[in-house]
């Protein structure tokens, strides 16, 4: 046995056999199929929408958890409306911490469940999205993304464009 001496019937490890026993032990006592990650709890994200036009169709909210389907329909893993019935709305969103998420509003001027968009694209109501999209140019995944932390998560947004 390196590392060990015996002693009168007993076994007497020296220091460099003692620390490896010792890793030995742990590194059995810690294997585990399932790795340990501290992200992946439940995250609550309280968005504050700002800038809305009171009395005017209504603000609505969808969270995308995927930036393969970012921006469709499909791609929507919670969504509200709620009337605009003041300038500011609240809405509260779940996600899992660590993992990358977009929040997008927009006010539906006309009610009719669909961001219009007027020459070029662009859009005619009023919209935002958590992040920094820029406001010229078509949203992307990269620039919107933010990943929340476990517990709660406030998000101001507000929106880009007048209400016609």
């Amino acid at each position: 046995m390196s590392g060990a001496l015996r002693r009168g019937g007993r076994v007497v490890m020296t220091a460099p056999a003692t620390v490896a026993m010792m890793v030995a032990v742990l590194q059995a006592g810690c294997q585990s199929t399932e790795p340990v990650r501290s992200d992946d709890a439940p995250a609550t994200l309280h968005v504050t929408v700002l800038g809305i036009t009171s009395g005017r169709g209504a603000v609505r909210c969808a969270l995308y958890g995927d930036r393969a389907t970012f921006l469709t329909r499909g791609g929507i893993t919670e969504g509200f409306s709620v009337p605009a019935t003041a300038e500011r709305a609240e809405f509260q969103l779940h996600a899992r911490s660590g993992q990358a998420v977009v929040v997008s509003v927009f006010q539906d001027l006309d009610s009719n469940e669909e961001l219009n968009r007027g020459a070029f694209g662009i859009p005619s109501e009023p919209w935002g999205f958590s992040g920094k999209p820029a406001p010229l140019l078509p949203p992307s995944w990269s620039a919107c993304a933010m990943v929340p932390v476990a517990g709660d998560n406030r998000l101001e947004i507000h929106l880009i464009g007048k209400a016609r």
